[in-house]
């Protein structure tokens, strides 16, 4: 292939091709650079093929001279031992008549009279092959030895450990409000220490930063290896110890953990948002080569991108879009959203939070109840045109956990399970008296679990207020 055809293709063909020649370090070559490095690779490769087929020719032919004559050799050899060994019978014959004639008659004795003496033997005369049998097995070659067969002999290189028994204890913050905690402790050591407290029992203790006393302690038990923490406060670090009581009353610190942070439970300040387009087909070193001597002073590659393609710079890729920054009523409608401090009170994870702000979003946004990210901000049916005013509602979240492969009721309405075993439901929640039967049934339908529970409303008001219209797909749980 000429530099004509290489240069027809795109860069990302040439690519797949150098990386077929085994060639490195050119995905940030340009185009041509990259063609001619294919061009002189393929011609190396070509050179080198010519080179391997005549030398392998050329032993080809040279053994073929070898084995042709050796065979002459060894026929040459075969007819002179024939023509030998027939000049030689004649001679050995005469021979022979003459030592038998010169030879007496052995004497007879009373023992052996009456018997006939026996001849003397001949001399056994040598045999040769017959020269079509030599000239048909010349050119045979000795069977080749079989390869030895490989065998393959696992290696067992053992089970993971269960503990490394560092003894060292990491914190890390799961979500605003959880932290998690696990040690590094053999069983043996473990018991060690058991041994040495006044109680038997480790201890797991929580400080919040700046605070000497511990703000939780939890008194674990004998096979515990990590620990779920609740925390009241988000966005606060805090850190861990593990330990024991001594009989005097001494707290012993077996290991202390770093500092972990929970994040913030709000929404973030910071509202900017900023869309870049990237192109996939350069690498991230050309990328950076185009825009090097845009760059100011501190500046990250997307921002600069950003920025390039507002001001209408010419990249081979679209310009991305600037939607910019929020207006008030639609942050103040997204805080809405996210229920305010009825996140802080909830104690549930972080995925079941993620699924219920999902679910809410989209069934108000289906229903119609606001226009949040309009121009006109938020719109609630029933509004009065002026005036002060009040609406209020209530919804009921139920959420679980079992077996992933357990079937799962509420009310009697099959539920679907997470892959991790986890589900919840969502009902509306009107004035009443309710009640929820949740029934877990294993897999093999031989073991099963029930629970019921119970709720009630009394909505009192004062004034005039009104409520808001729950999504009209929501059921309400059964009535007691």
């Amino acid at each position: 292939m000429n530099k004509a055809d290489l240069l027809a293709k795109t860069k990302s063909e040439l690519l797949k091709m150098a990386q077929r020649l085994g060639l490195r370090g050119v995905s940030t070559l340009r185009k041509e650079e990259l063609a001619d490095r294919i061009y002189q690779a393929q011609q190396r490769s070509n050179g080198k093929t010519a080179v391997q087929r005549t030398v392998v020719g050329t032993v080809a032919q040279r053994l073929a001279d070898a084995l042709k004559r050796r065979a002459i050799r060894k026929r040459t050899a075969a007819e002179e031992k024939l023509a030998a060994a027939a000049s030689v019978r004649p001679q050995l014959a005469r021979s022979s008549r003459r030592a038998a004639a010169q030879t007496p008659e052995p004497t007879r004795t009373a023992k052996s009279k009456g018997e006939m003496p026996e001849p003397p033997a001949k001399e056994a005369e040598p045999v040769s092959p017959p020269a079509d049998e030599l000239s048909a097995h010349k050119f045979d070659v000795a069977p080749a030895r079989p390869s030895p067969k490989q065998v393959f002999v696992e290696e067992h290189l053992g089970e993971l450990p269960e503990a490394y028994g560092t003894g060292r204890l990491f914190l890390t913050a799961r979500d605003p409000h959880w932290l998690f905690a696990y040690w590094d402790l053999s069983w043996q050591q473990m018991a060690d220490y058991r041994g040495q407290s006044s109680d038997g029992r480790l201890v797991l203790r929580v400080f919040e930063k700046n605070h000497a006393n511990p703000v939780q302690e939890f008194t674990l038990s004998h096979d515990s290896r990590n620990w779920y923490i609740p925390v009241n406060k988000a966005a606060t670090s805090y850190s861990a110890q593990l330990g024991f009581w001594k009989p005097h009353g001494h707290f012993y610190v077996i290991s202390q953990s770093r500092e972990a942070t929970t994040p913030a439970d709000a929404v973030s300040t910071d509202t900017s948002a900023r869309f870049v387009t990237i192109p996939i087909d350069f690498s991230f070193g050309e990328l950076l080569n185009i825009i090097r001597g845009h760059m100011k002073d501190g500046e990250a590659l997307a921002d600069a991108l950003h920025r390039l393609q507002l001001a209408g710079f010419k990249f081979p890729f679209k310009v991305g879009l600037d939607l910019g920054p929020w207006s008030p009523e639609q942050a103040k409608e997204l805080e809405r959203l996210l229920g305010g401090d009825i996140l802080r009170r909830i104690r549930m994870g972080s995925f079941e939070i993620s699924e219920w702000l999902r679910r809410r979003l989209q069934e108000e946004l289906s229903s119609g109840l606001f226009s949040a990210f309009s121009p006109a901000g938020a719109s609630w049916s029933g509004k009065p045109a002026q005036g002060f005013w009040l609406a209020v509602n209530s919804e009921l979240i139920v959420y679980g956990a079992t077996e992933p492969n357990a079937k799962v009721t509420i009310d009697g309405k099959p539920v679907e399970l997470r892959s991790d075993g986890t589900f919840s439901f969502h009902f509306s929640f009107p004035d009443g008296q309710f009640h929820l039967p949740i029934v877990a049934v294993a897999s093999a339908q031989n073991d099963q679990r029930a629970v019921e529970l119970a709720f009630e409303r009394q909505t009192k008001a004062e004034g005039e207020v009104g409520e808001v219209k729950s999504p009209a797909h929501l059921k309400s749980p059964a009535v007691a």
